[in-house]
């Protein structure tokens, strides 16, 4: 989307993700929310955003937010069925770009896919945020001891996460003394609540995260130092699944293609358990309740590499994991709806507590403020980022010692040429190379516009 000072938006629905968009985007932008609730706008008063009362589906409701000279129309209500037509109507009245919210695998099949909705119904954007999420679990469980992980330059670059114990290698001495794999840099460390770039004699502590950025060969090193058993894998790894709805049946698709995995899903709706069945080749599906301590002892499920538990409802999730980890599963996986409860989980031991809306929302504010940086990844619920800049033409070859960089970030890699460079100080970067850098959501718009403004 093009770089504009301001930019006029509508926003279609006033949940949990329109109100993310709306607190992001409102102080720069011209911004309409619409929405049915009337009760709904009550949490909208303290931003500088107009409030339309009304349906998204009406054009009536539609031209009273001045979508005929909106550059952008984001449909973010809970139903797809809405969002799709909202986003039509928008276009039809002369929105020139629309977003569209989906969480149903099998609402875009019905309607033609992506391609069909562009051509057809007139939405030049689909953000399947349960999809990302179930993305993000199988990159995760692909990583044993990580508590986030994330793939760059077509699987060249690896970032991982790891959440320190007592006596982990990586809290004995600062960082400089440590002697990191070569082709491996730590990007960032977080204390309590507080993230930072870490410096030579930065000492991290048990409880601390650490996380790393390397060559995806080299990263095997710094998991042989930092997971459990050494980062090595079992011949098969066995995962369970609790809850086989839109995000547990994508995760179910991912990880039933890897020869590594010996998956379950457990799923109490036994319809949805036929089609769980008749859709996965080699999952074994149990019908049940994952909340259930009988059932999860009986199937053993202590045994368990890794317990995903993907219920569309906070508590039930949080019980799911809870007896998951009393019955001894070495590594818990929790989805959260509600971003408050992130924290509380994490607090009460869960080791990976993940939103399906942060990194959506992240990745649509990241497009409409526009800039030469691609928004690579977001993290720690988007107290850090991952852009990649690439380099101007007319950009003098500089060394990183002498690179004025934006505070707070750091150069994890150089691409050029096919190639992946994790730096020292020493080396220079260069013309039409693309920069993985990693930083603070503080400093994300210095890093953002920094070679625009160089």
């Amino acid at each position: 989307m093009d770089l504009r000072p301001t930019m006029r938006i509508i926003l279609i629905g006033g949940g949990e993700i329109g109100y993310a968009l709306a607190r992001a985007l409102a102080p720069d932008h011209d911004l309409h929310v619409i929405d049915h609730d009337p009760a709904t706008a009550d949490r909208f008063q303290s931003l500088d955003v107009t409030f339309v009362l009304g349906s998204g589906t009406s054009a009536d409701v539609l031209r009273r937010g001045d979508v005929e000279s909106i550059d952008l129309a984001i449909a973010c209500t809970g139903l797809d069925e809405v969002n799709i037509v909202a986003c039509s109507i928008a276009k039809n009245l002369g929105a020139t770009k629309t977003v569209c919210f989906v969480s149903r695998d099998d609402f875009l099949g019905t309607v033609g896919g992506r391609s069909n909705l562009r051509e057809h119904f007139g939405v030049d954007q689909v953000i399947w945020p349960e999809a990302q999420l179930a993305e993000a679990i199988e990159r995760i469980i692909a990583a044993p001891g990580a508590i986030d992980a994330e793939i760059f330059a077509g699987g060249q670059v690896q970032l991982l996460e790891y959440r320190l114990g007592a006596g982990s290698p990586l809290t004995t001495a600062p960082l400089a003394l440590l002697h990191l794999p070569r082709g491996v840099v730590m990007v960032a460390a977080k204390h309590g609540d507080t993230i930072t770039i870490p410096r030579g004699d930065t000492q991290l502590q048990p409880g601390d995260k650490a996380i790393v950025m390397g060559r995806r060969e080299a990263m095997a090193a710094i998991e042989a130092k930092v997971a459990p058993d050494g980062g090595a894998l079992r011949d098969a790894q066995r995962v369970t699944i609790i809850g086989g709805g839109d995000v547990g049946f994508r995760l179910a698709q991912l990880l039933d293609r890897r020869d590594n995995v010996e998956l379950q899903v457990i799923e109490r709706d036994r319809t949805r358990g036929e089609m769980l069945a008749a859709t996965l080749s080699r999952a074994l599906i149990l019908s049940g309740d994952g909340t259930d301590l009988e059932l999860l002892e009986a199937e053993d499920i202590g045994r368990s590499d890794v317990l995903v538990s993907v219920i569309d409802n906070d508590e039930r999730n949080l019980l799911a994991s809870l007896l998951g980890r009393q019955l001894g599963v070495d590594k818990i996986i929790t989805r959260v709806s509600k971003p408050a409860n992130l924290r509380l989980f994490e607090r009460v031991g869960i080791d990976v507590a993940l939103s399906a809306r942060g990194a959506a929302v992240e990745s649509v504010v990241h497009q409409i403020e526009g800039g030469k940086a691609e928004l690579l990844a977001v993290l720690e619920e988007g107290q850090a980022k991952v852009f990649e800049l690439i380099v101007p033409d007319d950009y003098p070859a500089t060394a990183l010692k002498d690179l004025a960089a934006p505070p707070e970030s750091i150069v994890g890699t150089i691409l050029r040429n096919g190639d992946a460079i994790v730096p020292s100080g020493n080396d220079r970067i260069e013309p039409g190379d693309r920069l993985l850098v990693f930083c603070t959501d503080a400093s994300s718009d210095r890093v953002r516009k920094f070679f625009a403004s160089s």
